[in-house]
C-alpha cells in the first residue's frame, strides 16, 4: 500500500517513449493531489512495456495547470480516470475516449472493471472502430488482466444491476442489457481468433 506518490511514480503509468510528457502530466497532476494517498499500482503491459498505474488517487481540486490543447493534457486526464470521485473519472474518461492512444488504453479498460454504469455507458457510446482495436491490443497482451476485468465485470452486475438486486437507487438490468457485458463482447470481438487463440 502506497501513502506517498510522486510525479515520477506518476509517469512510470506510461511507456518511456512517451516520458517528457507524460512527466509534465504528472507533475500537473502531482500539484493537486492529497498529502497522503491510500493506494496500490497494478502492473500491466502498454506498447510492449510494464506500466504502473495507481489504482485510486484522491486529489484535493480537479484544476489542472493544463489546458485542453497542450500535449500533457490527455496524459494527465488518464490520471484523473483514476480519481476517487466518480464524476471526475466519468469527466476524464470522456476526454481520453475523444482520440484513444494505445497508452490510454489500461485506463479504460480499468474503468470497465468498475461499478459506475454512466461511465461505461460513455465508453461503450465513444467507442469508434480505431479505439475498439485500440483495446483489442491491449487485452491481448494482457490476458490475465482482461480476465480479471471481465471477473470485475460480473462481480459488479451481480451486486448493484442484475434483475434481482436489491439496491433501491439503481436501475436491475438482465444480463443480455447490461453495457459491461456488451463492452466486453465488443472488445473481444475486435481481437483476430488467431490472437485470442495464442497462435504466432
Amino acid at each position: 500500500m502506497l501513502t506517498e506518490l510522486d510525479a515520477s511514480m506518476l509517469a512510470e503509468a506510461f511507456p518511456r517513449e512517451h516520458l517528457s510528457v507524460a512527466t509534465l502530466a504528472a507533475q500537473s497532476v502531482a500539484r493537486v493531489l492529497a498529502p497522503a494517498q491510500w493506494t496500490e499500482r497494478f502492473t500491466v503491459r502498454s506498447e510492449q512495456q510494464a506500466v504502473f498505474i495507481p489504482a485510486r488517487l484522491r486529489f484535493t481540486s480537479e484544476r489542472l495547470r493544463l489546458t485542453d490543447g497542450d500535449a500533457p493534457f490527455p496524459f494527465a486526464r488518464a490520471l484523473q480516470t483514476r480519481s476517487n470521485d466518480g464524476f471526475e473519472r466519468q469527466r476524464a474518461a470522456r476526454d481520453l475516449m475523444r482520440d484513444l492512444q494505445p497508452w490510454g488504453a489500461p485506463f479504460v479498460v480499468a474503468l470497465i472493471g468498475e461499478y459506475i454504469v454512466e461511465i461505461l455507458d460513455d465508453i461503450a457510446a465513444a467507442l469508434t472502430p480505431d479505439s475498439t482495436r485500440t483495446l483489442g491490443d491491449f487485452i491481448t497482451d494482457n490476458a490475465a488482466y482482461w480476465q480479471t476485468t471481465k471477473q470485475r465485470v460480473a462481480s459488479y452486475w451481480n451486486v448493484y444491476y442484475r434483475a434481482n438486486a436489491s439496491s433501491e437507487q439503481r436501475r436491475p438490468y438482465g444480463r443480455n442489457e447490461y453495457v459491461g457485458f456488451k463492452l466486453v463482447e465488443h472488445i473481444e470481438a475486435a481481437v483476430p481468433r488467431h490472437r485470442q487463440a495464442g497462435e504466432e
